[in-house]
């Protein structure tokens, strides 16, 4: 077998696991059992790249993150079955008791501060539930990137990690602590002021980053309740001619439907799905075009790119041009072609707007240097949380139980991930700054300026970022600091 051969093999079986993963996730009837047994195969087949191959580096590593991943499915699956069935609720939302998957929309429409209180004490206490299982799977990784790994290659998830986004340990950690530290005065200081104005009081530790994502544009959603997410966003991308026969959005509301809008890149590039639920008219638009961001990017990718190239694309690369595209229902001249047009309105949103991206830097430092030291110092899960709470507490200013981490819909999850956001939201300014650059501050108005994303978007992992990136915090920071 031949490396060709093999890459069409593994694709054939990728496509297979993420349909019935999507399926899973969209609460659809999916079966377990296929997806454990994809899981072995996939496991066989990144076995037999490293028996036979040893380049290109892009699937070396993959090979690994792919044993591990297909190692621990068991457990993954254990963590998602008891996510909706052991962390609930005694209280009910649309007739249903709160679960894992539910909690967010409860949130988002409670209007008793303490029905919310009680489901947050009552999942962090039953994270119990959750805890062994993520403890295991986590220790399961470990020993799969020991076996698999040298000391020159891929000694432990979170060097494979800085390795695919080509990035040092201490530039990562120096990056992310900078952004932190630029951001947690003015957060805590804008938190105090609109906590009293949305909440009638100062925050507390329930008060979470999802929940204020809904809460704080409560009293102007009204403006936006004629806007339709879906149709709006595939408007606008049919405008700039990308090929919309190549996405599919499921906006529906089921039971056990993930609960954050996620994208799934089935076959890159000609089946990319989107997935999100309802919760609140603005967040709505800002989720939706998030994700379509990304399928926007996976369906541009050229079709006859490596196999590496289409799928290897790294997480602060993935994650660039979702938060560019919801940068849009951020920006004032486009939501004025939206019908927006109350001047006082969009200040005010603006204002709402530059909170949420310092509540964002500020939890995700907190998120990220958790979850680099878990991997680096091989910390328990009691010293996980007891970390968590103090960089919370150190960035966020809130006493927030350190259990929370488990709680939440990526650390449990991904092996790092959470910095990825910090460097595509850096990158994704300076995007919208070379656009507007070269096709004005309206550049989604120009077709060209489709056109040349789909230029930039092409190469899938094999991206220029130095096109339009010099990796500059000081464009964002700026932008949410003055």
């Amino acid at each position: 077998m031949n490396l060709e051969q093999w890459c069409q093999l593994d694709e054939r079986i990728y496509v297979a696991e993420s349909d019935e993963r999507y399926k899973q996730y969209a609460g659809l009837p999916y079966s377990e059992k296929a997806i454990k047994s994809l899981a072995e195969i996939k496991n066989t087949s990144a076995r037999s790249f490293l028996e036979n191959f040893d380049k290109p580096r892009e699937l070396v590593l993959a090979a690994i993150e792919n044993i591990a991943d297909s190692s621990t499915k068991n457990l993954e699956l254990e963590l998602y079955d008891a996510r909706n069935k052991k962390v609930v609720s005694k209280l009910k939302f649309a007739g249903a008791p709160v679960n894992w998957s539910s909690w967010r929309q409860f949130n988002s429409r409670a209007k008793d501060d303490g029905a919310r209180k009680q489901v947050f004490d009552e999942f962090v206490k039953k994270t119990r539930f959750v805890s062994p299982v993520i403890r295991k799977r986590f220790a399961e990784i470990g020993r799969v990137y020991e076996r698999y790994g040298t000391s020159k290659k891929v000694p432990s998830p979170l060097d494979g990690y800085l390795e695919n986004e080509r990035i040092t340990h201490s530039k990562l950690m120096q990056f992310v602590k900078s952004m932190g530290q630029q951001a947690k005065k003015p957060f805590q200081e804008y938190l105090s002021d609109l906590s009293q104005k949305v909440l009638g009081r100062q925050a507390e530790y329930y008060d979470d980053f999802y929940f204020f994502r809904n809460r704080v544009y409560s009293d102007i959603e009204r403006h936006f309740a004629k806007v339709r997410p879906p149709d709006q966003v595939t408007s606008l991308l049919k405008h700039l001619q990308f090929d919309m026969s190549r996405i599919a959005i499921d906006a529906q509301n089921r039971k056990n439907k993930y609960p954050s809008p996620i994208c799934f890149f089935v076959q890159v590039p000609t089946d990319i799905r989107v997935l999100y639920k309802a919760e609140s008219p603005y967040f709505d638009l800002q989720g939706c075009y998030h994700e379509m961001g990304h399928a926007m990017h996976a369906s541009s990718v050229n079709e006859n790119a490596t196999y590496w190239d289409r799928y290897g694309i790294s997480m602060g690369v993935a994650e660039i041009f979702s938060i560019f595209l919801e940068r849009l229902t951020k920006n004032r001249l486009y939501l004025k072609s939206l019908g927006v047009t109350d001047e006082k309105v969009l200040d005010d949103l603006e204002r709402r707007n530059n909170f949420m991206e310092l509540f964002f830097v500020t939890f995700y430092t907190a998120n990220s240097l958790m979850k680099a030291e878990f991997w680096r110092k091989g910390l328990s899960m009691e010293q996980a949380s007891d970390l968590y709470a103090k960089l919370l507490r150190e960035y966020v200013g809130l006493d927030v139980p350190g259990e929370y981490w488990m709680l939440h819909h990526i650390l449990p999850d991904a092996i790092m991930y959470v910095p990825s956001y910090m460097l595509a939201a850096v990158r994704a300014a300076e995007l919208e700054r070379h656009l507007q650059t070269r096709f004005g501050e309206e550049w989604w108005s120009q077709a060209q300026a489709g056109a040349h994303l789909r230029e930039i978007m092409a190469p899938g992992a094999s991206i220029k970022l130095d096109k339009f990136s010099k990796m500059d915090p000081g464009v964002f920071m700026k932008e949410i600091t003055s």
